[in-house]
């Protein structure tokens, strides 16, 4: 069983949240940035879209969304 199919198999309540996931996505999109599958603007592009259109920016903020991107990336923050 793929690791999706055995998320979509658990519980409501056992679910990874957006931000879990949003998360996730972020470090992948470092690993695809750093081995040279995407450039810099590509991968946080679509992230950045993926959690507008997911709600996570309505639901958590986007300073948040951003720093979660910024920490996924080695950015430091002020």
């Amino acid at each position: 069983m793929s690791a999706t199919a055995a998320v979509a198999t658990l519980p409501p309540d056992a679910r990874p949240s957006a931000r879990q996931v949003f998360e996730l996505r972020c470090e992948v999109r470092v690993y695809l940035y750093a081995i040279g599958e995407y450039e810099l603007h590509e991968a946080v592009d679509v992230l950045q879209a993926d959690a507008k259109a997911s709600g996570l920016v309505d639901e958590i903020g986007q300073d948040e969304v951003q720093r979660i991107m910024a920490a996924a990336f080695g950015w430091r923050q002020p």
